[in-house]
């Protein structure tokens, strides 16, 4: 039984993302499946190809701006010609950006056994997945590139798969929750958790093996922030109630050692103690 975290698109407001997966680690919820589009598909491929901690992911939240994310903008889009000026100006991103070059999809961390990114085709407007198991053979950093191209701030990605030319971009355009696609093989999770960081959509009726979470972040939006990202990581670990966390740990097996008094429980991956909610033990 394979759980799986889908990460939404959301511009600045996927930082909560950070937040999210910050608290279902630090309550030892096993993730097997990570998925992403757009923003999401930055910190799936952070966290789980690249292998960098949450707590790296927080530092960038917090030493963010949205400047950096206008002048990287800028840079690419007059083809680095400026590379020596506007670089250094663009914070965390050039260096984060050289990292994921040499990340794959079939070497995961964090016990991460698939991930799963989604883009949109402008060419036949359809959605295009890349998935541990089915990359077709486009790189990790070119498909998240794309992924995360926002309309209008970065131009589309050209890629060539089996033969045909895809012009890849956003892939909130066409699958801003890809809650199917992560779902289907060869990812095949069998129950979600959805981190749903949009400004606007509603969130569906959801069945027993879907739990959905909805960081509420009106200081937050696409391309700004009033109150920074750091602010956007902690309202996504408060969005994860304890309702929430008692639902998720019903889908796990028990083992036999949780009922034993003289076993000690494991520890959190994560043991700071930054304010986030805890819940009472079961």
């Amino acid at each position: 039984m394979r759980i799986g975290v889908v990460l939404s698109a959301g511009g600045l407001r996927g930082a909560a993302h950070v937040g999210v997966l910050r608290r279902l680690v630090a309550e030892c919820i096993p993730i097997d499946v990570l998925v992403g589009v757009s923003a999401g598909a930055v910190i799936a491929a952070y966290y789980a190809a690249a292998g960098l901690s949450l707590d790296e992911l927080y530092s960038d939240a917090v030493n963010f701006r949205g400047h950096h994310l206008l002048l990287h903008s800028a840079n690419v889009q007059l083809r680095r010609r400026f590379e020596r000026a506007l670089a250094p100006r663009c914070g965390v991103i050039p260096d984060r950006l050289r990292q994921l070059e040499s990340a794959r999809f079939d070497t995961l961390h964090h016990g991460v056994s698939g991930l799963g990114i989604g883009c949109h085709d402008v060419l036949t407007d359809l959605p295009r997945y890349f998935t541990t198991g089915a990359d077709h053979g486009v790189a990790l950093h070119e498909v998240v590139k794309a992924s995360a191209s926002i309309p209008m701030l970065f131009p589309c990605v050209p890629v060539v798969c089996e033969g045909e030319r895809w012009l890849l971009t956003d892939g909130g355009v066409s699958d801003p929750v890809p809650i199917a696609f992560a779902r289907r093989p060869p990812l095949a999770a069998a129950r979600i958790i959805v981190s749903d960081c949009r400004w606007i959509g509603t969130r569906p009726r959801v069945d027993e093996h879907t739990v959905w979470i909805r960081p509420r972040m009106p200081g937050t939006g696409t391309i700004w922030t009033r109150q920074g990202l750091a602010s956007a990581v902690r309202q996504g670990e408060a969005a994860v109630t304890c309702e929430m966390l008692a639902r998720i740990r019903a889908w796990l097996p028990r083992s036999p050692t949780a009922q034993d008094p003289s076993t000690d429980p494991p520890k959190p991956a994560s043991s700071r103690d930054d304010g986030a909610p805890r819940c009472p033990p079961e």
